[in-house]
């Protein structure tokens, strides 16, 4: 099992557990087929356009490979906090190396990318021959689009599947209309900043019980200064996080 830690500015560690790269190639498969269905599906519907002028469908059809093939992953991993319909299945997701959820950039640069990867694909009967030997002699498992955008693929933790559970733990009594009004202030936090929050929430039970009260204390602390949310009387800052935390939850 490959680990990898990243340290926080407060001087706390997570662990994130690498993914193989038979666990990635599961997943790349996942969406190679999902990819030949929406391809397929789009001819049929587009080839009947030939009989309203010769050569319209084609030129679709073409306009619509073009599509799937540049926007599918990158578009599925910014949107999905670095996921794609297989990689979802499969239980992995993309990260940057210091731990957070990527960006649109480093989406489009580590696909952008994958032609290299996928060498000698265009010329012979191969599959990312290139990037699986790059990646097979990394110790982290990171092809040519890896390094490239700075990222790396991860386990999606069992614990942290269900998002919902975060409702659950963060639901008080009579408290919960508060907090729904609170999503429209929470939705000016970045992509990035609802991922780091929602990996300490679902990850909190990793910490020593000072590095995480301390963690727990500076969000509830930025909340309160940034966005003037302030917690019930007598609430603790890890319940106060909780609750804001399934706000974010919900939309995920």
């Amino acid at each position: 099992m490959i680990l990898h830690e990243v340290i926080t500015a407060e001087k706390v560690p997570f662990t994130y557990r690498v993914a193989g790269l038979g666990s990635r190639f599961l997943a790349y498969l996942i969406d190679a087929s999902l990819l030949l269905l929406l391809f397929s599906a789009g001819t049929m519907l587009l080839s009947p356009l030939d009989a309203m002028q010769p050569g319209l469908g084609s030129a679709a059809t073409f306009v619509w490979l073009f599509v799937l093939t540049f926007s599918y992953f990158p578009a599925f991993e910014w949107l999905w906090l670095g996921q794609t319909p297989g990689k979802r299945a499969i239980g992995i997701r993309v990260i940057q190396e210091r731990g957070t959820g990527i960006s649109f950039f480093q989406a489009a640069v580590r696909n952008l990318v994958r032609w290299v990867d996928s060498l000698p694909w265009i010329f012979v009967a191969g599959c990312y021959t290139l990037g699986f030997g790059v990646a097979a002699c990394h110790a982290k498992n990171r092809r040519l689009g890896d390094w490239a955008a700075g990222t790396l693929v991860v386990f999606v933790e069992s614990k942290a599947r269900p998002i919902h559970a975060l409702q659950e733990e963060g639901e008080g009594e009579g408290e919960t209309g508060q907090f729904r009004s609170a999503r429209q202030r929470l939705g000016q936090l970045s992509k990035e900043q609802k991922q780091t929050i929602l990996d300490l929430c679902l990850r909190r039970e990793q910490l020593r019980i000072s590095d995480r009260a301390r963690l727990f204390h500076a969000v509830a602390d930025f909340f309160q200064k940034q966005f003037d949310l302030q917690p019930a009387e007598h609430q603790s800052d890890e319940k106060f996080v909780l609750q804001l935390a399934a706000v974010l939850g919900a939309e995920v």
